[in-house]
């Protein structure tokens, strides 16, 4: 079994998009539209969505934007179900990564654990990403 995608919904698609393709270096594989009634039958929402997958290797991540005006909360909590963080691996070193998410003004946050560094940054809407070399 593999994982084929995770799903995320944005506040702001070109920001999102911005984040993924540019600093995350995620191609895009093809944009659409969903209907209100797709969007209520998939998310319980009912309102159009905008949608971008986003492929990366072993992978693709889906970005979804609600077209109507959701209140939606941003970011996670660790008091709810449901997706706190997802890891990628990275394929070249770590520590220019993390210079570059700390000049673009990315949030990061690491601990020591095991004498290792781990790294974790956040997407534009507070989504925790696991960085690993």
């Amino acid at each position: 079994m593999n994982l084929d995608h995770i799903a995320l919904i944005v506040s702001d698609m070109e920001t999102s998009r911005d984040f993924y393709v540019r600093f995350l270096g995620l191609s895009v594989k093809r944009e659409f539209e969903l209907s209100e009634e797709e969007s209520q039958t998939l998310f319980q929402v009912a309102s159009p969505a905008k949608a971008v997958q986003l492929l990366m290797e072993g992978g693709m991540v889906e970005l979804f934007e609600f077209r109507k005006g959701i209140d939606l909360k941003t970011g996670p909590s660790p008091l709810t179900n449901g997706l706190f963080h997802y890891a990628i691996q990275l394929g070249r070193p770590i520590e220019t990564f993390i210079a570059q998410a700390r000049e673009e003004n990315i949030p990061v946050f690491s601990i020591v654990r095991g004498g290792k560094t781990i790294y974790f940054i956040q997407d534009p809407d507070g989504v925790f990403i696991e960085v690993k070399e």
